[in-house]
């Protein structure tokens, strides 16, 4: 089963309007989360190949406001005869907190033991992020080991992970992953306070034995909502990269590597960080795949290649996906692949089961209630990115 490229567009829900997809052509965009009485944010994506299944996960709300939130949601696709199908949306009801509402999933898989742990924030009623105090957000998450069917209970991590000075976090949103040598990662950001302003700086937390989640140590400059792949320069050194989102006016997207599995990071030179943000910013997804999955022509196979998906335009429009053969690359970043045309926003990528493709989970708008109300799979070759 892999990412197939004739998988037909169609509309995930009955009650929904069919999503404008500019270009039919391709005939491979689907909705996967959307409903005339709702509103739908914030996808995660992954693709779990010993359940061979994508597992997407995104918001509910009752409008396209953060503070409405409801909770989580849920869809799987599985592969049937050469086509992608999606499962009906169901709510993840384990992923709540009385009083709550459930915010930023970021799901990560555990290949030894099999599990898939779903970790999300928990916020006290509807206050707006911005007036959020100390021991209003919580930090959580739940596991299956049976392709979501069953879930655990919820486990707060809150007291146990230690946020300095801070006033509010989340996690992700988008995937978390797992090292090579096996400590689970998930990318997170938190706001502290600095003098009598509010900062907010991408972090990572980590465990290595799957119960005990330490955070390391904050990006230096103000950064936001982050993603991180593990790569290698082809000589036997692992790194984990970090790509996240820059919060000042005009200043690129933050990129940074680690050289000991995520506790502390050092950054790109300004010189280096040639992705754009786009005004006020927004989130992207990163994802490392295996050079040698590239076309003739490509780098080293031991060498890691990355894809980055963003809006390309104002007002996150043009859903693009950038891609870098390697990290010891002098001009690494080339020009944007689209993917969705028009209102675009939020995204996450995957690796799919066959070699050189690839999914993305992506926030979609019709223009004609408000932006990103739907959010749409879309899959995409290699070979169209270079």
């Amino acid at each position: 089963m892999g990412c197939c490229a004739t998988t037909c567009c169609a509309t995930k829900s009955s009650s929904s309007e069919t999503l404008d997809v500019a270009d039919k052509s391709s005939c491979s965009e689907t909705l996967v989360f959307a409903d005339k009485n709702y509103h739908f944010r914030i996808p995660a994506l992954l693709y779990v190949k010993e359940w061979k299944t994508f597992l997407a996960f995104a918001e509910k709300r009752t409008s396209a406001n953060d503070a409405d939130a409801k909770n989580l949601v849920m869809s799987k696709g599985t592969g049937d005869s050469g086509s992608l199908k999606w499962s009906s949306t169901e709510d993840v009801k384990e992923a709540f907190k009385d009083g709550y509402r459930t915010m930023n999933p970021c799901p990560v898989f555990e290949r030894n033991s099999k599990t898939l742990f779903l970790f999300f924030i928990c916020i006290k009623g509807n206050t707006s992020e911005g007036q959020l105090k100390p021991g209003q957000t919580c930090l959580s998450y739940i596991t299956s080991t049976d392709r979501g069917v069953t879930w655990s209970g919820l486990t707060d991590l809150t007291s146990s992970v230690k946020f300095t000075n801070y006033q509010t976090f989340a996690v992700g949103p988008g995937h978390g992953i797992q090292l090579r040598s096996g400590p689970l990662l998930v990318p997170a950001y938190v706001k502290v306070y600095s003098g009598k302003s509010v900062e907010t700086h991408a972090v990572v937390l980590r465990s290595e034995d799957l119960n005990t989640w330490k955070a390391g140590q904050p990006i230096a400059v103000e950064s936001g909502e982050c993603q991180l792949a593990e790569v290698s320069d082809g000589e036997g050194r692992r790194q984990v990269y970090l790509n996240a989102r820059s919060t000042g006016a005009l200043v690129p997207r933050v990129e940074a590597l680690s050289d000991d599995g995520g506790a502390s990071f050092t950054l790109f030179p300004l010189k280096n960080r040639t992705l754009e943000e786009t005004p006020n910013g927004c989130q992207g997804s990163v994802l490392g795949f295996p050079a040698s999955e590239l076309p003739a022509g490509g780098v080293g196979s031991s060498e890691t290649a990355l894809l980055f998906s963003h809006p390309t335009g104002p007002d996150r429009l043009d859903l693009g996906v950038y891609m870098r053969k390697s990290l010891q690359e002098h001009d690494p970043w080339g020009k944007p692949h689209i993917i969705h045309k028009g209102e675009s926003g939020y995204s996450d990528l995957t690796c799919c089961e066959e070699e050189g493709h690839f999914g993305c989970l992506m926030e979609c708008g019709h223009g004609r209630v408000s932006k990103c109300l739907q959010i749409a799979f879309k899959e995409f070759d290699l070979k169209e990115i270079v």
